[in-house]
């Protein structure tokens, strides 16, 4: 069941309501998922192939926007130095939000460990769950602000499986219900989303993933000393080790009141490497000034400037690009949200997948690079370990049998989602909420002997 707070809870707010009309079966749609699955066939060599080439790309990338970014600072002057930096900048975040969100991604979900039993020799043993930048890995895989373990806890755990429920990380509509009740105008509330757009993966992914790792192993010091009167659920911001401190000082709770900046403490080790990754680049010209090696024009000193301002700016840079292509997959007042939880790969898991997910237009590897391969969001909450290839394969197949079945199948364009994403947010729509979208009675009667090996992990 939901938790219960003083927050706004889907039981308060719906009263018993299921969404699919009494000529759905549950059971044949369920069939022609499996089936549409099966069609798509295992990953194979060429998956592999792929996979070595986006890793490729994304070194090139980052290599090579730093490359520029540092002949830019030292030898060029007026716009051309701005329009190098531009493009390095560019380069730089274009890397960082394809290790993201196409490299760790469907690593991290397992998306090639099949094709690593069966083509063994066709990918780097590290490039699967569990291993990839997992550790020291960190370092040599994917660098983020985001411990990747932490973002294993939130994402693949807690918001694959609670998709648009009360337990649901991600939930934008609960996670911005304060800005809702904020007696604020709405320009000024949707002004307010510009610094969440350009800082989003610092300001609240990292804590908020960082938290959910925590709360996910009953050992750590944050399970064993979280607040009583917080909700679990409650998002975690950067603004709350300054706010809820002094929330709990004020109310008289002292050891409240401590628990918050050890947390910082603890969340402040797992940022630390990221932000020397931003930082060390603009020290470059100064060591090679003392190194007695500096033989350009500008001065390091300035050039030492240039570098930071160009590294700040490809942090923005990525920061916009991914919340662009994720922070509106499952926000819109024309998705739904839901007050029970369901079994997973049910006929209600996957309806679920398609009325609370939109996809993007996709089809090409230019299209699907920008969009960080989040354009199939349906497809991949239905099976979240399938490679980047496959699910071009079945995103054709599953558009087709949702319109069969009559079920909702929604892909826009991203800049049109992350308007009605903002809309929700800043409270001027609502999401559709029901209890679930099959009733109990006729979900019961669909066939639920789905081999595991065919629907995923």
């Amino acid at each position: 069941a939901p938790e219960t707070g003083p927050g706004l809870t889907l039981q308060a707010m719906v009263s018993e309501r299921y969404v699919m009309p009494k000529t759905f079966r549950p059971d044949e749609f369920l069939a022609d998922v499996k089936a549409a699955k099966a069609a798509v066939g295992e990953a194979t060599e060429a998956d592999a192939r792929h996979l070595q080439f986006l890793v490729n790309l994304s070194r090139c990338l980052v290599y090579g926007g730093h490359l520029l970014v540092f002949l830019a600072v030292a030898k060029a002057q007026g716009l051309l130095l701005g329009m190098a930096c531009l493009v390095g900048a560019f380069m730089i975040s274009t890397s960082r939000c394809m290790s993201w969100t196409i490299i760790g991604h469907h690593v991290s979900h397992g998306g090639y460990d099949k094709c690593q039993k069966n083509h063994p020799d066709a990918l780097a043993p590290h490039l699967k769950r569990g291993i990839f930048a997992v550790g020291w890995r960190r370092f040599l895989d994917w660098m983020d602000w985001m411990l990747p373990e932490a973002w294993d806890a939130e994402h693949n755990k807690m918001h694959h499986y609670y998709l648009s429920e009360e337990k649901d990380p991600d939930l934008v509509e609960r996670n911005f219900e304060l800005l809702h009740k904020l007696p604020l105008p709405m320009v000024l509330k949707y002004a307010s989303m510009i610094l969440w757009i350009f800082t989003w993966k610092l300001t609240y992914y990292s804590p908020s993933t960082f938290k959910e790792m925590q709360l996910s192993r009953s050992t750590s010091w944050i399970y064993k000393n979280w607040p009583a009167h917080r909700l679990r659920s409650e998002p975690v911001t950067i603004f709350q080790f300054i706010q809820n401190p002094a929330e709990e000082l004020m109310a008289g709770k002292l050891r409240e009141a401590i628990f918050w900046p050890i947390f910082a403490l603890q969340w402040a080790a797992v940022v630390l490497p990221m932000f020397l990754m931003v930082v060390l680049p603009s020290a470059v010209p100064l060591v090679v000034d003392k190194l007695g090696c500096w033989q350009f024009a500008t001065a390091p000193m300035q050039a030492a400037q240039h570098s930071l301002l160009a590294m700040l700016l490809a942090e923005m840079l990525t920061n916009a690009h991914s919340f662009i292509i994720i922070a509106c997959n499952h926000s819109g007042g024309d998705l739904y949200r839901y007050s029970t939880s369901c079994k997973a790969y049910s006929a209600e898991w996957f309806l679920r997948c398609a009325y609370s997910s939109s996809n993007f237009e996709c089809g090409t590897d230019f299209i699907d690079i920008m969009y960080g391969w989040l354009n199939y969001q349906i497809e991949h909450h239905m099976f979240p370990d399938m490679t980047p290839l496959q699910y071009r394969k079945l995103q054709p197949l599953m558009k087709s049998l949702c319109k069969k079945h009559g079920v909702q199948y929604v892909q826009q364009n991203a800049f049109y989602r992350v308007w009605r994403m903002l809309q929700v947010a800043v409270g001027d729509d609502k999401m559709q909420s029901c209890t679930a979208l099959v009733p109990p009675a006729k979900e019961a009667v669909s066939p639920m002997n789905v081999d595991d090996k065919l629907m995923g992990a």
